[in-house]
């Protein structure tokens, strides 16, 4: 016998001929003319020397070496077969590990009122998001991508909107404000206590007041520096000072009465979140599908 430089392409004929038991259809399914399978079965053959057909002009019947070598081939395609197929299946649906970087408000405001249903849908999706207001290197430190304000994307790095731009304003409580005094310019800001919050970068974040031409940015005084929103708000809630934040962050005390708007008429307006990441080719499929479902932004 001379097994050498049997193709794969021949074992495949050969499983097609002994599945249909004609070599007419199964040169149909192969594509290929029935002489042409007939004589790649006849080159099989001389290679392995053994008879692995009785052919007649009726029918074709595998011999016992026929049989013998379907019942040791046959399990091993249909393995690759069903490898191929589950390859696939990981193309075409949504999968693999997600790792992602992000700002505390756009987990608490943009991911956390729809994760669960993202998860339901994509169950092949296994998601590992850390949530760290630090300006991060998503490549250095093992992330697929990150979510940022827009003006604050790292260079070189693509970028996605995810929600369109976002109201910031200023928010007390209203116990601390009837003590105080409601300020009715943005300098009076300056005679109050005020919240403030560091940046990403270590900085401490200026207020943005107005917009187009009415525009300013103060720093403001303050007896406390905190580094999480959810503090600050419930610093501001329990009458601790003035905090500049998201509209959409402050929603639910404002709604509630717990805080009101400071000088409603200069809210601001900042750059939306962006999903960023590092090329664009090969995105993964897992990385797609999460940016297209946690996409807000208006069409």
């Amino acid at each position: 016998m001379n097994a050498s430089g049997i193709s794969k392409d021949s074992l495949e004929s050969f499983l097609a001929i002994a599945r249909v038991g004609s070599f007419t259809r199964a040169a149909l399914q192969r594509g290929v003319t029935g002489s042409a399978l007939s004589h790649a079965m006849t080159q099989l053959e001389r290679r392995l020397d053994v008879r692995l057909f009785h052919r007649t002009t009726r029918q074709v019947r595998l011999t016992g070496a026929g049989e013998m070598l379907l019942a040791e081939i046959a399990p091993h395609f249909e393995r690759i077969d069903a490898s191929l197929a589950q390859l696939e299946a990981f193309r075409r649906l949504p999968s693999g590990r997600l790792r992602i970087t992000t700002l505390r408000d756009a987990a608490t405001l943009l991911l956390a009122p729809r994760l669960a249903a993202f998860m339901a849908l994509y169950p092949a999706i296994e998601l590992d998001i850390v949530v760290d207001d630090r300006v991060v290197d998503a490549v250095s430190e093992g992330f697929d991508a990150g979510i940022r304000y827009g003006g604050t994307v790292p260079e070189g790095m693509i970028a996605r909107r995810l929600t369109d731009d976002l109201n910031w304003v200023v928010v007390g409580a209203p116990a601390y404000l009837d003590v105080m005094g409601r300020p009715r310019q943005p300098e009076d800001l300056m005679r109050h206590r005020c919240i403030r919050i560091r940046t990403g970068t270590g900085r401490l974040c200026s207020w943005e007041l107005g917009r187009g031409e009415r525009q300013c940015a103060l720093d403001v005084p303050g007896q406390v520096i905190l580094g999480d929103s959810e503090l600050s708000l419930a610093c501001a809630c329990a009458g601790g000072g003035l905090f500049y934040c998201l509209e959409d962050r402050a929603r639910a005390a404002l709604d509630c009465g717990a805080l009101e708007l400071v000088l409603p008429e200069w809210t601001s307006v900042g750059e939306g979140f962006h999903l960023y990441y590092p090329s664009r080719k090969h995105v993964p499929s897992a990385l797609r599908a999460f940016t297209a479902y946690f996409s807000t932004r208006s069409a």
